[in-house]
C-alpha cells in the first residue's frame, strides 16, 4: 500500500499524518522557539481510539484580534506506548480532500478504534480527554478564582487577626 498522507501548516504548528499497511505516523512541529519536532510512529494495533471534533472559536485565535481558519477540527487519538496509554490532539482541516482520504483509510484499517460514529463529546469521553470548551472554562475559572480566594484569605486573616 502506498502511504496515505496529510499535512497542514498553520499559524502555530505543522502537522503531518501518514498511514501505511502497518504503521500510523503523526509528526508535529510547533513554531515557538522552544518547540521541538515530535513524532509518534506506532503499529496500527497500538492505535486504541480516534475521533474528529470541531474546534471552538478560542482554538482558532493566534493573536489579540487574529484568527487562523486553516483548520476547523481536532483529530484526537489514543495509543499504547509500551503499556502506557497516551493521547494526542492535532488541528486538521476536515474539509481537505487529503485529510478525508486519510481518515477514511484509517477507519477501514482500524474499524474498532474509530469513534467517528459518536457525538464529539462522547468520543472525547471514551478517549479520556476533556473537551475544549470545558478547558477554556477551567482556565478562566483559575485566572479569576485564585485571586478571589487569595483576597478572601487575606481579608479573613485581617478580620480574625485583629
Amino acid at each position: 500500500m502506498t502511504p496515505i498522507t496529510y499535512s497542514l501548516e498553520h499559524a502555530n504548528a505543522t502537522v503531518y499524518l501518514s498511514l501505511t499497511d502497518q504503521r500510523f505516523i503523526a509528526r508535529t512541529q510547533g513554531k515557538g522557539l522552544l518547540d521541538k519536532p515530535r513524532t509518534i510512529d506506532i503499529s496500527l494495533s497500538d492505535l486504541k481510539n480516534f475521533c474528529l471534533v470541531p474546534t471552538i472559536a478560542a482554538q482558532n485565535l493566534v493573536g489579540q484580534n487574529e484568527s487562523d481558519y486553516s483548520y476547523d477540527s481536532e483529530f484526537i487519538f489514543s495509543y499504547d506506548d509500551n503499556g502506557k496509554l497516551n493521547k494526542k490532539r492535532v488541528f486538521v482541516n476536515s474539509r481537505d480532500e487529503a485529510f478525508r482520504k486519510f481518515l477514511e483509510a484509517l477507519a477501514r484499517a482500524c474499524p474498532a478504534a474509530s469513534l467517528l460514529h459518536l457525538e464529539p463529546a462522547e468520543a472525547q469521553r471514551q478517549i479520556g480527554v476533556i473537551n475544549a470548551r470545558k478547558t477554556v472554562y477551567i482556565i478562566i475559572g483559575l485566572i479569576v478564582g485564585v485571586p478571589i480566594i487569595i483576597a478572601l484569605i487575606v481579608i479573613i486573616s485581617k478580620i480574625l487577626g485583629g
